[in-house]
């Protein structure tokens, strides 16, 4: 199996995280993991200073990886105040100058993820291909790359951008006529994952599982991992995204790549979401200093995110005499009330 991608720090202050990975390690550590006895080959971009001493150690770790390396001139950081939040990516991307990998094996498999330093040109049998980037997903075939059978992993943001469309049918019709996909899969935030097996197909629902906590930096490389390493192996595409999803959900919940070789779905309960709750969420807490005012601010943001209704009373009533702003506020909690 031919793994394509990135090879990041990533750095979380609350809760704290620092580790080396991005898409592409993340992907070969966890196949590595569930597929002792297979070859695996990783192509991606690293420094000289930090991420191929560590390459160099993790290749050390599995007799049966190889690793394919395109040098930079710096690695590239993530840093995530939370995991709800954008990283800030450094160094900055404005003066970029992305290199270029091929992978050429018309009879192989290859699980691909869109990196932020180097264009792919691709040419396997079965390939996956995840673009990364909500804000500037880059098509499959823009390079000239191409496969037998090729599965689209979007989430809805990416889908949306690569097509040009905002309803999910025309969206899905787009992508498949551009991309020339056999599959195309489009997650959908808590409301699951929408499988297409073909252009005239119809949906089929992924759930996703209810977990007791949610960590989100790397839960999309694990789901087209899973996805990748199953279909690849035989399973039918439906069977193959149920996997991934709940190998989500177990990493999720955990933040180890070791809990997803645990699969078992007597672990989770399927969640079956339709719509976002249309009830207003009114957001309360503290605003008088720097530190309140940022935790009010990102809660605000992360809420919003999910299309819920907020009414803040820091956003939308602001500071004065409690004369002025309690009978704002109050109407504020009795219009969620009300809903």
């Amino acid at each position: 199996m031919i793994v394509v991608g990135g090879t990041y720090t990533e750095v979380c202050y609350e809760p704290m995280w620092n580790h080396i990975y991005g898409s592409g390690l993340r992907a070969v550590h966890l196949i590595c993991e569930l597929q002792l006895s297979k070859d695996v080959v990783f192509y991606t971009s690293c420094d000289d200073h930090e991420t191929s001493p560590y390459l160099n150690y993790f290749r050390s770790l599995y007799p049966r990886l190889s690793i394919v390396k395109h040098q930079i001139t710096k690695g590239f950081e993530f840093y995530y105040d939370h995991p709800l939040k954008d990283p800030v990516i450094i160094p900055s991307l404005e003066n970029l100058t992305r290199n270029l990998i091929r992978v050429n094996e018309p009879n192989g498999n290859i699980l691909a993820f869109g990196m932020i330093e180097s264009d792919l040109v691709l040419s396997g049998e079965k390939v996956v291909y995840d673009p990364q980037s909500t804000v500037r997903p880059i098509s499959f075939k823009k390079n000239g790359s191409n496969a037998v059978e090729l599965a689209l992993v979007l989430n809805m943001s990416e889908a949306a951008k690569l097509s040009g469309e905002i309803k999910l049918d025309r969206i899905c019709a787009k992508i498949f006529d551009d991309e020339s996909c056999s599959l195309l899969i489009i997650k959908d935030g808590a409301k699951g994952a929408y499988l297409f097996d073909g252009r005239n197909s119809d949906a089929e629902t992924i759930p996703v599982f209810l977990t007791d906590r949610v960590w989100t930096i790397g839960s999309g490389d694990i789901f087209s991992t899973m996805f990748a390493t199953c279909w690849f192996d035989g399973m039918s595409a439906k069977e193959s995204a149920h996997h991934a999803s709940l190998a989500t959900a177990l990493y999720c919940n955990s933040k180890e790549i070791s809990e997803v070789k645990n699969l078992s779905s007597d672990r989770f309960k399927p969640l079956h979401i339709v719509n976002v709750p249309s009830h207003q969420v009114y957001l309360a807490g503290p605003f008088f200093t720097m530190a309140e005012r940022w935790i009010i601010n990102e809660t605000w943001k992360s809420l919003r995110g999910f299309g819920l209704s907020v009414f803040s009373p820091f956003h939308d009533v602001g500071l004065g005499k409690a004369d002025d702003v309690v009978k704002k506020d109050i109407q504020g909690l009795d219009v969620g009330c009300s809903l």
